[in-house]
């Protein structure tokens, strides 16, 4: 009788202490630390503590919310799922519930957070399904959480579209400075199929093997869910951005393993005015985002 009841305590903890389910606008306690640096005297401010494999967004995309309070990242908090964290206040809130691929990409007029999800695979299904690119109201999500009254996630995540899962999308994507258009990577498979006649295919020329194509980027209208192909490339595509100061102007860079030559380029939205931006070697080059 004893031992039932210790498993019974036992049992309670653990529902008491295990984490509630990904919730969107779930709140963690603040980690914030302040600390004086004391060769300097100058004072550090610590947004995260916990050893729970925090990164940032991609260094190409925006990393904070438009009002400037909010820092968009990754955790194992909630595995799969996106967090922020307030700076002043240090309050952690998780921003996303589904789960995301890919880069996420902030809105830098409003208060929106734009991520890609892969529908969820029915059974026996061997290759990727369709993805779609979600919006995230984070206004009334923030202040929803601070309130204690969250309402169902499809309250403050808004599907714009899905891309066919022939498309291949996936991996880097930006919004652009119009912030009606969102841009993303198509796969081999999909460039292959529109690549045009007599275009010459790039080899791989690094040690990464990283630069072999075709591929090419392709669009969605955030606001009516249609899609179109800006342009199709013979070489792999790496990190994609979109200009912030030039609606239309998309600047993305020539996938490369290390010490391979690194070039950005830029193209127009609708596909015209594709050149060469930059070349460069190794450290000293454009890296896997464009600059």
């Amino acid at each position: 009788m004893r031992s039932l009841i210790i498993s019974c305590i036992l049992f309670s903890t653990f529902l008491l202490t295990f984490p509630a389910g990904a919730q969107i606008g779930r709140r963690f306690p603040s980690e914030k630390k302040v600390v004086t640096d004391p060769l300097t005297g100058v004072q550090q401010t610590f947004l995260t503590s916990s050893q729970l494999g925090n990164s940032k967004i991609y260094d190409t995309q925006r990393q904070w919310t438009a009002d400037g309070k909010w820092l968009v990242f990754r955790s194992r908090r909630v595995p799969g799922e996106t967090l922020a964290v307030n700076e002043e206040s240090g309050d952690i809130v998780q921003v996303t519930e589904g789960a995301y691929m890919g880069v996420q990409t902030l809105a830098s007029k409003s208060m929106k957070l734009y991520f890609m999800r892969m529908n969820l695979r029915q059974v026996g299904q061997t290759k990727p399904g369709p993805v779609q690119i979600v919006e995230v109201d984070l206004d009334v999500l923030f202040a929803d959480s601070e309130a204690g009254q969250l309402k169902a996630e499809n309250e403050y995540q808004r599907v714009c579209g899905t891309i066919p899962a022939e498309v291949g999308a996936g991996g880097s994507m930006a919004l652009d400075a119009g912030e009606d258009w969102v841009y993303y990577r198509i796969g081999k498979a999909e460039a292959e199929r529109r690549i045009a006649s007599g275009m010459k295919i790039d080899a791989n020329i690094g040690p990464g093997n990283m630069e072999e194509g075709p591929s090419g980027i392709g669009k969605m209208n955030i606001k009516t869910g249609e899609t179109g192909l800006v342009v199709i490339l013979p070489f792999q595509v790496g990190t994609i951005q979109a200009n912030p100061s030039v609606p239309g102007e998309i600047v993305f860079c020539r996938e490369s393993g290390d010490r391979a030559p690194r070039r950005s380029w830029t193209v127009m939205s609708d596909g015209s005015g594709l050149r060469l931006q930059g070349a460069g070697h190794g450290a000293q080059g454009t890296g896997h985002g464009a600059q």
